[in-house]
């Protein structure tokens, strides 16, 4: 039993995981699993191959420009779509340079599949086909601990859609953080397998159930829930996609965050999805709430005072 940490999806703002990190390191609360929805779970995948918060933002800062390669033939595509009547666009972002880049910063560290990880390390995606939740880990998750066990519904037969989690231990590393990133109408879907795999927040953008079943007793999450007048963006349709997956997401993850220990919230407004220009600020306002907080969140834990380095 120990601490579980919750880091949830929110594009660039992901980037203040890192200073929510190098914070709890250095205030002595020790974290021993990890669960990241979109661009929390590339933070997750970079800490639990043991990357260092400071290589993380280093890592960010060097490949910030070269992560989004944005579909240059879109106008084409949008254009033949018309002529057609019939639109083939996925997304705007490729999400190839993404995961090359994940998988080149892995293989520094000698890890390609997430169960090269020793860390407990969950990521959630969502499977286009069926709709259900797919967690993607590389230790075994108890699945009798399940929410949904004492409920019943009639069903119709061949009915597809499953609301219990499925969970899958293995799997290409680079490719499930590419899934997990994969915004609907931004990004491109990801194809694992026979299968096809969007942006894990779309609807569980805060994953503390499984940190649960993986076996933490205490569970902080991350969570960017401060939306309101935001209108950074919204004069364009990847920004309206992005506020629009916003609202989405904190709809369909507020009554699972009340389940946490402890809720870290940062208002982060003056960043949109792929703007990672000010990553060091970010990463500055993660460390400062958990700084600011530090004897709350303690209390929260359970952790005695003496500890901590204060």
């Amino acid at each position: 039993m120990g601490i579980g940490l919750a880091l949830s999806g929110g594009g660039a703002k992901g980037i203040a995981h890192i200073g929510v990190l190098e914070a709890l390191k250095d205030y002595g609360i020790n974290i021993e699993y990890i669960a990241g929805t979109s661009s929390g779970s590339l933070i997750a995948s970079l800490y639990a191959a043991g990357y260092t918060p400071n290589e993380m933002l280093r890592i960010i800062n060097r490949y910030k420009d070269g992560i989004i390669d944005i579909d240059k033939g879109i106008g084409f595509k949008l254009f033949g779509s018309v002529l057609k009547k019939r639109v083939s666009i996925k997304g705007f972002v490729k999400g190839i340079k993404l995961e090359r880049m994940i998988e080149y910063i892995l293989k520094e560290k000698g890890v390609e599949d997430i169960s090269d990880l020793s860390f407990p390390i969950a990521i959630p995606t969502v499977n286009l086909k069926t709709g259900e939740i797919t967690y993607f880990s590389n230790v075994d998750i108890d699945k009798k601990d399940n929410i949904y066990e004492d409920r019943w519904c009639l069903i119709e037969e061949n009915t597809n859609y499953e609301d219990e989690p499925k969970y899958i231990k293995g799997g290409k590393l680079s490719s499930i953080v590419r899934a997990s990133c994969s915004v609907p109408g931004i990004f491109v879907p990801k194809r694992i397998k026979d299968d096809i795999y969007i942006d894990g927040g779309v609807r569980v953008n805060s994953p503390i159930d499984v940190l649960r079943k993986m076996g933490a007793d205490k569970i902080i999450v991350v969570t960017f829930n401060c939306n309101k007048g935001n209108h950074l963006g919204i004069e364009n349709v990847l920004g309206i996609s992005s506020q629009a997956f916003n609202i989405m997401s904190h709809e369909s993850n507020k009554d699972k965050v009340e389940l946490a220990d402890v809720n870290v919230k940062l208002c982060l407004n003056n960043v949109s999805l792929l703007d990672f220009s000010n990553s060091t600020d970010i990463a500055h306002r993660g460390y400062n709430i958990i700084a600011r907080n530090i004897d709350k969140i303690k209390r929260s834990l359970n952790i005695k005072e003496e500890q901590g380095e204060f």
